[in-house]
């Protein structure tokens, strides 16, 4: 019998024998009798069978008084019974060769110590059952109405459309209740995955065609190798994989002996993984649900260009605002077409975009539809008509003009075949009659200004996604750990972890590593100016306990330096003596200094961090995260992002930046880092010299595990 929670492909069959269940047995009081009420009134139109040791009946349903007295063995099981008794019949349940049950009790993982042994108890009971929860609601079923849900729903929404899978049963039931008119396949929820994970529904859900795409509302990943897989799936089917995150907010992260694990927080590796895995992130509730609906009821836009109409300048300025922060673009018609949208506007008006077809036009069918036409026709991969309805108690004739504009743009959009969505500026200025209006032109109706142009921006950005997939393959998944993260390492010097990485190909200075006796030989030998470190494992951070000293010019200098070293080495750190030096020509002419750190993370792996280096790392806080393996694209992708590019990127006049040098500077240090089996490095600061020059790590430091 398995005891880890690595869905074995039994218990994933099983999964879709939960899903689309023929037969279902409900096991409880009063919470299975709500399960079994609103299962009929979905319209479920398979076996209902019941179990209780005293009842005779729940809801009409004659009741057995032991799983093992059931004549099938059922595809779906609803227990609204307490802990203890869920691990016994989830047992019983497995034996018999049932396909899945819902555990609605709480009382395990999240109850401490005591709860987390029943988790581990129930996981040996299933086998390969598939268990939904537990401390959860259970699923909503649109396509075949097998729902095991205990809560009152609206089935119409069905029966092909988005699945969610979230960790929260309340927000489960907000989900079920929207009034954005998102399709829907399946809510489910999740509970606390004590035996199946986001990963295993998504593998499940893909195969299913009704799914149009998958919405996660999720506190973590449990499984972060398995997650990615099942993501990566997704993005080769083309399945948009649409995350809401809560508990985002930072409190900190850890601080050892490099800067790298002060730039990689919790919050910023998941930014990293859904980046990399194609995962498209809402702000929002709002904003996931209008995410959901875009996916499942239209098509990927085939670029950024977008065409905006209203009635209103302030509509206008605001649409425009939003699209730049979406980065999607706003092209002016050609001159062929602004010339066919001015005859067709008021004299006081301007073809241009977003553009304003005035209020006099407000409603003006005949008008309104070549108009959009014209602006569709070429240059545009989106047609945006901004319009709020007015509250429907003024009575039915104010709906009559925004019927009118919106089958203006259903017209427009089916003659030039470019996407069109309507959105109101107030989430709440869209009635349900006007969101079916919409949808029955064949747009898409968008709640919130601020939301549409979001969500066009970011299904943009999955197409675009799509389209390098195409042509380049998948990304790589991240790498798994091997074995636990030790929690303490040995530190390596500078001189150790310097020549570890050049043996990698990281330029380094040509320096030597002397005693003291061979300092004044050394310093002649080495072009000048100097710099002269303290060697020690002792010392990771050695500038701040005096261990550096910058632009020596010849041997006294250097033997100088060395004794006020080491006197300030033994002041800061008793007891420590320096006779270990390393000497190096200085290098001169950066443009820009780069911090790249690994650190080995216990649930991303190996995370790569880029960011401004040298004194500014704590300052600026300028850092972008890949986690390992990246590719050179990834890679010069993520220092492109960074603020402090521009100084990379030849900043008002100054020379440019060796970018390649660069990349291939970080490719040596994730070799490394791949290769080895670390806790963290940091090289600070990494010298970016001008174009054809080169890069050089001045400074490094690895702690490898013990």
């Amino acid at each position: 019998m398995q005891t880890d929670a690595t869905a074995t492909p039994a218990r994933r069959r099983n999964l879709k024998r939960l899903l689309s269940p023929r037969h279902i047995v409900f096991l409880g009081g009063e919470r299975a009798g709500a399960a079994i009420r609103a299962c009929r009134e979905a319209g479920y139109a398979g076996t209902i069978m019941a179990v209780h040791p005293k009842r005779s009946e729940i809801e009409g349903v004659a009741c057995v008084p032991r799983v093992a007295d059931l004549p099938v063995a059922p595809d779906a099981a609803f227990l609204g019974i307490p802990a203890d008794a869920t691990i016994e019949v989830v047992g019983d349940l497995a034996r018999i060769g049932a396909g899945g049950a819902v555990c609605y009790a709480s009382g395990f993982a999240e109850m401490g110590e005591s709860g987390r042994r029943r988790n581990e108890a129930l996981l040996a009971a299933a086998g390969d059952l598939a268990i939904v929860g537990p401390n959860c609601f259970g699923i909503i079923n649109y396509v075949n109405h097998g729902s095991l849900w205990s809560v009152p729903y609206l089935a119409d929404a069905g029966p092909r459309g988005a699945a969610v899978v979230a960790q929260s049963g309340n927000v489960c039931i907000n989900l079920s209740m929207n009034q954005r008119q998102v399709p829907f396949s399946y809510i489910i929820s999740a509970g606390n995955q004590a035996v199946l994970g986001f990963e295993d529904y998504i593998e499940v859900l893909l195969e299913d065609p009704n799914v149009t795409a998958i919405g996660l509302f999720l506190e973590g990943i449990r499984d972060v190798p398995s997650f990615s897989a099942a993501c990566l799936g997704a993005l080769s089917k083309g399945i948009p994989v649409i995350a809401f995150r809560v508990g985002v907010s930072d409190v900190g992260a850890r601080l050892a002996a490099s800067h790298t694990s002060s730039l990689a927080g919790q919050n910023e590796l998941y930014d990293a993984l859904f980046e990399r895995l194609g995962v498209l992130t809402a702000d929002s509730v709002p904003q996931f649900l209008e995410m959901l609906k875009a996916a499942s009821v239209a098509p990927l836009p085939k670029g950024r260009r977008l065409a905006v109409f209203s009635s209103s300048g302030g509509d206008n300025g605001m649409a425009a605002d939003l699209a730049a922060a979406a980065r999607l673009d706003l092209p002016e018609p050609t001159a062929e077409q602004a010339a066919a949208v001015k005859a067709l506007l008021p004299d006081y008006g301007n073809a241009s975009n977003p553009l304003d077809f005035t209020a006099g036009y407000w409603g003006q069918e005949e008008l309104l539809t070549p108009m959009f036409t014209h602006m569709l026709r070429e240059g545009y991969d989106q047609g945006l008509l901004v319009i709020d309805h007015p509250r429907p108690e003024l009575g039915p004739e104010v709906a009559v003009p925004l019927a009118a504009m919106v089958r203006s743009l259903g017209a427009a959009s089916r003659a030039t075949g470019v996407p069109g969505a309507v959105a109101s500026v107030n989430p709440e200025s869209m009635p349900e009659f006007m969101r079916r209006q919409v949808l029955e032109e064949g747009l898409l109706p968008l709640q919130g200004l601020h939301d549409a142009c979001a969500v066009i921006g970011r299904l943009a950005d999955y197409a675009d996604r799509r389209t390098r997939v195409a042509a380049e393959g998948l990304p790589a998944a991240p790498l798994a750990l091997q074995g636990p993260v030790p929690k303490a390492g040995r530190t390596l010097d500078e001189y150790e972890s310097k020549s570890r990485l050049a043996a990698f190909g990281l330029p380094v200075p040509a320096g030597r590593l002397v005693d003291f006796a061979g300092l004044a030989d050394a310093a002649a030998a080495l072009p000048g100016p100097l710099a002269l470190k303290a060697v020690s494992d002792a010392l990771p951070h050695k500038t701040e306990v005096g261990g550096v000293a910058l632009g020596l010019a010849g041997s006294e200098a250097v033997l100088a330096a060395a004794e006020t070293m080491r006197a300030k080495v033994a002041e800061n750190k008793p007891g420590l003596e320096v006779d270990r030096f390393l000497l190096e020509p200085m290098v001169d002419g950066a443009v820009a200094e780069v911090i790249v750190g690994v650190r080995r993370d216990p649930l991303f792996g190996l995370v790569l961090v880029i960011g401004a280096g040298g004194i500014l790392v704590e300052l600026l806080r300028d850092a972008q995260r890949l986690l390992l393996p990246a590719s050179p694209a990834e890679i010069e992708a993520a220092i492109r992002r960074l603020k402090t590019f521009p100084l990379l990127d030849g900043f008002r006049g100054r020379p440019k930046g060796d970018l390649p040098a660069l990349v291939a500077a970080i490719q040596a240090i994730a070799r490394y880092a791949e290769a080895e089996r670390l806790v963290e490095l940091d090289v600070n600061p990494l010298m970016v010299l001008p174009v054809g020059q080169g890069a050089v790590a001045v400074d490094a430091l690895i702690v490898e595990a013990g």
